[in-house]
C-alpha cells in the first residue's frame, strides 16, 4: 500500500528554501542542442545524448546519436556514435533520445526507440531490445550489479520490466504503473525500483520493493512516495511542497539526485537535489538554480531551465548537468562532495563553507545574508546584507506554507552594505522567510511577525 511520507519538522519543511550550496559553477560543457542523457563510462569519458535528430548519414537517413568527449572537452575517437550493426544487421539511432546510462560493465544503455547497449570503449552496437515490440517513448534505463536491467515507459499504464544480462525479458517489477515518470533508478540488489512521478499532482518518487528479498526474481510491491513534503491535518491535494522526479541519478556517494522543472506550483520545489536514503531520503544538497524558460535565452552561469540527467566524474568532484529546455550541459565542481550521512542542510546555514587544512571555514560564496532588526518585528523591520562584487542580487519573501510574499530586490548592485526594508501591515502574525540569492547560490533566514 503506497504509503506518503510525512516531515512535520520545520527545517525539514523549508529546507527547498534554505540551501547554500557548495558546488560551483565551472563552465557551459556542451550547449545549442536538447539535452536528454548524460552518463560518465569507467574510463572517464562522458557520453551525452540529444532529444532529436541532429546528424544526417551517407544514405540520407537522420540520427539522433550521441556524443562521446574525453575529460579536457575533446571529442572520443569514434564520436557521434550514430549507427551500427547488431548480430549483422545494420541498425541507426533514428529516433529521440529519452536517456541514456550505463550497465553493471560500464557499457552504455540508451532509449532511442529501442532499449541499447553500446560497448563504452568502441561505439559498436552490443544489443537491442524492443520494448512491447513497437518504437515506444522509454524511460532511461537503470542497471542493478548482477546485470539485469530496468526499463519503462513514459506513460502510465505501461509494465515495469526486467531484462538479463543477455538483453532478453525476465520479468516485471509491476504490470501497470500508476504515474507518468521519465526516470527510472534500481538499488544495486535490484530489490528496490524507484521512477520519478510528473503530471500527477501529487508527485514524488515513487518507490517498488522486493517483497521476499529475491529481486528480479520474485514480486515487487509499491511502498512508498517520498520527496514531497506534506502539512499535517491537509489533503495530498493541498500539500505544501512537490517534488517533480523529471530525473533521477545516483552519485559516486550513494545519494539520489532529482531534478525538478521550472514550470511548476510557486510552492514546488524547482532545481537540483539530494536525496540522502539513509536520512529517510532528506534533501542533504542541491546545485544551481532555476530560472524560467524564455525561449531563444540559454541560462547563464549557475542557473537552468529544465534539468534531464546528471553524471559525475570518476573521483564524483566533477558533476555534469543536462538542461532539456535550455540546451546546454553545464560542468560544477566541489572538492568536498557530500555523502551518505551527512548532515540535513538547515535554516540556520548562512555561508557555504568548507574546512581547510587548519580547521576553519573557507567562504566560498561572495554575500553575507545578516539577520533581520528588529526580530521579532510589528510591523516593519529591516534586511541587511552585504555583496564583495558588482553582481546580480534577488531578495524574496516567503510565508510559512512557502508562498512567495514579496521581491524586495531583483538587480544589479555594486559591491556594499545594503538594507531593505519589509513592511508586514496586511499580513497575518507568524514566521517568514527572507532568501538572498547571488550568482546561483541562495541562503534564507527566517523572522516573526508579532501583531
Amino acid at each position: 500500500m503506497k504509503k506518503l511520507l510525512v516531515l512535520t519538522s520545520v527545517i525539514l519543511l523549508f529546507a527547498v528554501f534554505s540551501f547554500a550550496q557548495v558546488w560551483v559553477y565551472d563552465s557551459d560543457f556542451v550547449s545549442g542542442r536538447i539535452v536528454h542523457g548524460i552518463t560518465i563510462d569507467p574510463e572517464g569519458k562522458i557520453w551525452i545524448s540529444f532529444f532529436a535528430p541532429t546528424d544526417t548519414l551517407d544514405n540520407g537517413k537522420t540520427a539522433s546519436g550521441l556524443y562521446v568527449y574525453n575529460a579536457d572537452g575533446s571529442p572520443a575517437s569514434f564520436s557521434p556514435v550514430t549507427h551500427g550493426e547488431i548480430n549483422g544487421v545494420p541498425d541507426t539511432l533514428r529516433y529521440n533520445s529519452r536517456g541514456t546510462s550505463t550497465d553493471n560493465n560500464g557499457n552504455i544503455l540508451h532509449c532511442s526507440g529501442f532499449v541499447y547497449r553500446i560497448n563504452y570503449q568502441t561505439g559498436e552496437f552490443m544489443n537491442r531490445y524492443d520494448y512491447l515490440d513497437a518504437v515506444s517513448s522509454l524511460t532511461e534505463a537503470a542497471a542493478d550489479d548482477n546485470g539485469f536491467i530496468y526499463v519503462t515507459h513514459v506513460l502510465s499504464a505501461r509494465p515495469i520490466q526486467i531484462l538479463n544480462e543477455d538483453f532478453e525479458y525476465y520479468n516485471n517489477v509491476v504490470d501497470s504503473t500508476k504515474s507518468i515518470q521519465r526516470s527510472l533508478l534500481v538499488s544495486p540488489d535490484g530489490n528496490d525500483v524507484y521512477i520519478g512521478t510528473i503530471y500527477a499532482g501529487v508527485n514524488g518518487v515513487r518507490h517498488y520493493q522486493s517483497v521476499d528479498g529475491s529481486g528480479p526474481d520474485g514480486e515487487y510491491a509499491l511502498v512508498d512516495t517520498f520527496g514531497t513534503v506534506f502539512k499535517e491535518g491537509v489533503t495530498p491535494k493541498e500539500a505544501a511542497h512537490n517534488m517533480w522526479g523529471q530525473c533521477l541519478d545516483w552519485d559516486r556517494n550513494g545519494l539520489m539526485w532529482v531534478g525538478t522543472y521550472w514550470d511548476v506550483g510557486v510552492s514546488d520545489f524547482s532545481g537540483w537535489y539530494a536525496l540522502d536514503p539513509t536520512q529517510n531520503w532528506g534533501i542533504v544538497d542541491t546545485v544551481g538554480r532555476g530560472v524560467p524558460f524564455v525561449l531563444g535565452v540559454r541560462p547563464e552561469g549557475g542557473t537552468y531551465n529544465a534539468p534531464r540527467n546528471a553524471a559525475w566524474s570518476l573521483d564524483g568532484k566533477t558533476m555534469y548537468t543536462g538542461d532539456f529546455d535550455g540546451q546546454v550541459v553545464k560542468k560544477w565542481t566541489n572538492e568536498n562532495p557530500k555523502g551518505t550521512g551527512s548532515p540535513i542542510i538547515g535554516l540556520e546555514e548562512l555561508v557555504v563553507s568548507l574546512r581547510g587544512s587548519d580547521g576553519r571555514p573557507v567562504v566560498l560564496v561572495n554575500f553575507d545574508l545578516k539577520q533581520n532588526y528588529p526580530n521579532p518585528f510589528n510591523p516593519k523591520t529591516r534586511i541587511p546584507f552585504d555583496i564583495n562584487e558588482q553582481v546580480h542580487v534577488k531578495l524574496v519573501v516567503y510565508d510559512v506554507n512557502g508562498r512567495l510574499v514579496q521581491t524586495l530586490v531583483d538587480q544589479q548592485l555594486m559591491p556594499k552594505r545594503y538594507e531593505y526594508e519589509f513592511d508586514g501591515s496586511n499580513l497575518a502574525s507568524g514566521t517568514y522567510f527572507y532568501q538572498l540569492h547571488v550568482n546561483g547560490v541562495f541562503v534564507t533566514k527566517q523572522m516573526l511577525l508579532i501583531k
